[in-house]
């Protein structure tokens, strides 16, 4: 088994073990511990756009987020052009929390596409992960899939010329 590390690919890129890793994580959080009842495949994995972004190997994810492009109707501070991106599905296995991995994955994905802004849906108790890196709140604190949510957003970062 190889290295834990940052990875990332579209939905034509992803190995099928690579996505059999991503969705044992995703339902051991949201469906098993969270007890999501909402659908978690809503389609937008497929698009053409959508980024994976995991920690793990070749064949297990310790660590994911996706990047979706928004809806027409994604909610954005007043004032601010609506966001390229769309962070969303963040999960870390249970027995990897507390070792910075969501944080290395936020990084990642400013690191590549921090240029251009972004939005969240922050469970409202891991907001100040995303607030360590530059996204502030904005709108009142909601409930989704009877968690506590509250909106973030990061504006982009001037291209600098060297």
């Amino acid at each position: 088994m190889s290295e834990h590390s940052v990875r990332h690919a579209r939905w034509g890129r992803l190995t099928t073990d690579e996505l059999y890793g991503i969705v044992v994580l995703r339902n051991r959080v949201f469906a098993l511990e969270q007890r999501v009842e909402a659908e978690d495949f809503d389609g937008r994995d497929r698009e053409p756009d959508t980024e994976h972004w995991w920690f793990g190997t070749d064949t297990d994810a310790v660590g994911y987020l996706r990047l979706i492009r928004p809806a027409a109707d994604e909610p954005h501070p007043d004032g601010t052009d609506r966001p390229a991106w769309v962070i969303g599905r963040v999960a870390t296995d249970p027995a990897h929390r507390g070792e910075g991995i969501a944080g290395r994955l936020v990084a990642a994905v400013l690191a590549a596409h921090g240029h251009e802004s972004f939005v969240l849906h922050a469970q409202e108790y891991v907001a100040g992960l995303y607030e360590r890196h530059g996204f502030t709140r904005f709108g009142a604190p909601y409930d989704e899939a009877g968690i506590r949510h509250v909106g973030m957003h990061r504006p982009g970062a001037p291209v600098v010329d060297r």
